[in-house]
């Protein structure tokens, strides 16, 4: 999806007015994780309005594509020298794109958003099994603790809900972009205008190839279509770059507290909006996945913070 690792972000802390100052990065990160809290509401706005979920999507990384071409229109030269290695970047963001916001329109807001958190442990597993980097013991309890909120929301029980469809795309969600964020943090030749571009061209792709291979039609009415394709150009591009230079000017263990907010604009949002209500078990497992995420998010021994 569109948003991008922390660990691929430039840090200055020497320097810090080379960035947009602390109150600056702080509200910009606020912003984008807000937006990313009521992303579902323009998804399933635009279902309503007849543009299904996967051509929904296609048409908003279409836009979000647009702008990014036009941002990296004097670096393009990156796609011929990298091909494999954007690509890859592509499909996995736009698998991660797509699940996510697929999950969004059919399932529990916030049970979606809690198991897409998942996403900072499957980072620090795969940099562990592809990578070879160590495990410490911060990062083990931090595993542990965000699958036993993971076990506790989704084993069957009286209060429960059972494991569904789009909890199955948060999961993937997660894991698609744990897998881009591996890729985008060993990249770092490639300018990072390069690298959202990738992030969001793959995702027309899949979601419009999904829509076309399982027989949806192509829906005619213009206006949905318009709608979307602005939903990327400005919202998609907005909350993307707003948590990008966040992240990139604050510290990791504040940025990732602050990112929380995207739970809880989607938490209030569905709420106040779609009714959703969050369940005991959901909340316990919540708490136990967002502390595992933070967990994994505090620097090893030696790093800066």
């Amino acid at each position: 999806m569109g948003r991008m690792d922390q660990t691929d972000s430039i840090r200055h802390p020497r320097h810090p007015a080379q960035g947009p100052g602390h109150l600056a990065s702080v509200t910009l990160l606020l912003v984008g994780a807000g937006l990313w809290g009521v992303f579902w509401y323009p998804l399933r706005w635009l279902e309503t309005a007849g543009l299904p979920g996967l051509w929904a999507v296609a048409a908003i990384y279409v836009g979000a594509t647009a702008m990014g071409l036009v941002a990296a229109r004097h670096h393009l030269h990156h796609f011929r020298r990298w091909p494999v290695r954007l690509t890859a970047i592509a499909l996995t963001s736009g698998l991660s794109g797509t699940a996510f916001s697929l999950g969004m329109i059919e399932g529990h807001v916030v049970r979606v958003l809690l198991l897409f958190y998942l996403s900072p442990v499957w980072s620090v597993a795969m940099a562990h099994l592809l990578l070879g980097e160590r495990l410490n013991t911060t990062a083990v309890v931090a595993l542990a603790l965000a699958l036993a909120g993971a076990v506790v929301m989704l084993l069957p029980g009286a209060e429960s809900t059972p494991l569904g469809r789009a909890d199955a795309l948060g999961l993937l969600a997660g894991m698609a972009f744990a897998t881009t964020n591996i890729q985008v943090r060993h990249a770092q030749a490639i300018p990072l205008r390069v690298k959202a571009l990738a992030a969001w061209a793959g995702a027309p792709f899949l979601a419009g190839g999904a829509a076309w291979a399982s027989g949806q039609g192509v829906p005619v009415e213009a206006g949905p279509w318009l709608v979307a394709l602005a939903v990327g150009a400005l919202m998609m591009t907005t909350m993307t770059v707003t948590v990008q230079v966040g992240v990139t000017w604050l510290p990791v263990q504040q940025s990732s507290v602050i990112l929380l907010f995207e739970l809880v604009a989607g938490a209030i949002s569905s709420a106040l909006v779609a009714g959703e209500i969050i369940g005991v078990r959901e909340a316990l497992g919540g708490l136990l996945i967002v502390a595992g995420g933070l967990l994994s998010a505090r620097p090893k021994s030696g790093e800066e913070p």
